[in-house]
């Protein structure tokens, strides 16, 4: 099924950009143009939502990206503020990380977050034209490309995913 529709009211969208699904089959929705993320049932129900505008903890401006780790924390790219935010599964604010910059840990509107099956952070560094990574509580690890058209290079990265391959094993 399909929900929302443009507004600014509860279960209404101003400009979605990212959505994510934890374990339980709740869908979160980084509604950029609301500054907030919205949290539904798998049927689209309402659950919660958190945010607004502003630069101080829990606060957004255009979040896009939206991850959820395996114990429901949720990361967010609030991309407008330069930094990454985590939150439990209820909304709460837990820690935020990143800066306005061009070095390691900083970004330039991060548009968008995946996580690894380790809990790993991986952000796309929009105008900085790299994949940063991160542990879950924001330590820099390590970074790939930049500006260019070649290989390894980016123009405006906008988007990045983990491909999780579960093995199961038969036993006989």
């Amino acid at each position: 099924g399909k929900w929302g529709a443009y507004g600014t009211s509860t279960g209404l969208f101003s400009y979605p950009y990212g959505v994510a699904v934890d374990a339980a089959g709740n869908v979160y929705v980084a509604d950029t143009g609301n500054h907030r993320i919205q949290k539904f049932s798998s049927s689209g129900a309402f659950l919660a939502k958190w945010g607004g505008s502003g630069t101080g903890n829990g606060r957004f401006k255009n979040p896009r990206g939206v991850a959820v780790d395996a114990f429901g924390n949720v990361y967010v790219a609030d991309t407008n503020n330069h930094r990454i935010q985590t939150f439990n599964a209820s909304g709460i604010y837990v820690r935020k990380w990143g800066t306005s910059g061009t070095g390691n840990g900083q970004f330039k509107n991060p548009f968008s977050v995946a996580l690894d099956r380790s809990g790993n952070v991986y952000v796309a560094d929009a105008n900085n034209h790299r994949i940063q990574k991160f542990d879950p509580s924001g330590v820099y690890l390590a970074q790939w490309g930049t500006y260019g058209a070649g290989i390894g290079q980016y123009k405006v990265p906008r988007g990045v995913a983990m491909y999780l391959l579960a093995v199961a094993r038969l036993t006989v």
